[in-house]
């Protein structure tokens, strides 16, 4: 549904805005720290450096680097 055809309008104030970015960027705190503590985490940082690289931790260290890239855009 569009929200021209919706009777119902977003709540677009600043302080709505402003507490939208806030939970926005706790959830992305929340998940780069489980990240960081996973097993996942722990063995695709270990594994490069050892074995070489693996599509799986690769994929791990990737979405570190870009939930770090995206906090640090929010908080500037």
């Amino acid at each position: 549904m569009r929200w021209k055809d919706s009777k119902i309008k977003p709540d677009l104030s600043p302080e709505a805005a402003m507490a939208n970015r806030t939970n926005l960027l706790d959830d992305l705190r929340a998940e780069l720290h489980a990240l960081l503590g996973s097993w996942g985490y722990a063995f695709a940082m270990g594994h490069g450096c050892t074995y070489g690289d693996h599509p799986e931790h690769r994929a791990v260290r990737q979405r570190a680097a870009d939930l770090r890239a995206r906090i640090a855009e929010m908080t500037q």
